[in-house]
C-alpha cells in the first residue's frame, strides 16, 4: 500500500477521505490475506476479484453509510477508493452480492 501523508490544508476535504484511515486499519488486520486463503465453493481458483477485495469494497461502502450492493458501481472507476482501501479490483454489484451470499452460506 502506498503511504499517505496527512497534513493540514485550507482546501475542501471530501467525505471519502476517511477511507484512507479505514484502509490503513484493515491492512493492519491482515484481513485480506486471511480471506484470500479461504476457498468458497463454486469460485474458480483465480477469480477476477479476490475475497479480500470483495470484503474491503463492502466495508468501504458501509463506512460511507451505504449498504446496498448496487452502490459499489459508483466506485468501480474511483482511483481514490481503490488506493485508500488497497483494492486491486473493485467488484461489480452482482459479484459483490454473490460472493457475500456464498460466504454466508458457507459459514452457516
Amino acid at each position: 500500500m502506498k503511504k499517505l501523508i496527512i497534513e493540514y490544508t485550507n482546501e475542501r476535504v471530501v467525505a471519502q477521505s476517511g477511507l484512507a484511515i479505514v484502509g490503513n486499519l484493515l491492512n493492519q488486520t491482515n484481513l485480506a490475506s486471511k480471506l484470500n486463503a479461504y476457498k468458497l465453493p463454486n469460485i474458480s481458483r483465480n477469480p477476477g476479484c479476490s475475497n479480500g477485495d470483495v470484503a474491503k469494497s463492502y466495508i468501504g461502502l458501509l463506512c460511507q453509510g451505504k449498504s446496498d450492493f448496487d452502490h459499489i458501481e459508483a466506485f468501480r472507476d474511483d482511483v481514490f477508493f481503490q488506493l485508500a482501501l488497497d483494492i486491486q479490483r473493485v467488484p461489480s454489484s452482482p459479484t459483490l452480492r454473490q460472493r457475500l451470499d456464498q460466504a454466508a452460506l458457507k459459514i452457516s
